[in-house]
């Protein structure tokens, strides 16, 4: 694998959009199909949830495959580390993955703690099965559990 120009690289990663992602959009507008109502992104609950339902106290995330630590699995690696492996920045992105994970529990323990019901949603989940990851949600939205 040749080595990519570093502005082209800078360049697409200022593409990605950390908020209204395409798989959050789609999750979002089934939810709304089904007559759930939604805030997003509250700054006053910890990790900043996409969408939340404050009666129900639930807090939901769509996290994306590579930036949250789960596309070493969809591309068959025996870990995150393999993923990277070969590459002349891996212990960046390797550290960087990592302290998302480790943010992300945080956020989620602290939501827990507090008496929230977390439904965290890989992106490649949506993709294969957005129906399952609605039921989920509404689950939670309804009955508290998921």
């Amino acid at each position: 694998m040749g080595r990519r120009d570093p502005d082209v690289v800078s360049a697409t990663m200022r593409q990605v959009r950390a908020r209204d992602t395409g798989p959050e959009l789609s999750l979002r507008r089934a939810l709304w199909r089904r007559g759930l109502r939604y805030r997003l992104y509250d700054r006053r609950l910890p990790g900043n949830p996409d969408i939340v339902f404050r009666g129900s106290r639930v807090a939901v995330f769509v996290d994306g495959d590579f930036w949250h630590g789960n596309q070493w699995r969809q591309r068959g690696h025996k870990s995150l580390e393999e993923q990277f492996s070969g590459r002349s920045n891996a212990d960046y992105w390797v550290k960087k993955i990592h302290r998302n994970m480790i943010r992300d529990g945080d956020a989620t323990h602290r939501l827990e703690y507090d008496g929230w019901c977390v439904v965290r949603i890989w992106e490649s989940e949506l993709k294969r099965d957005l129906n399952e990851c609605i039921q989920r949600v509404e689950q939670a939205v309804r009955e508290g559990v998921v």
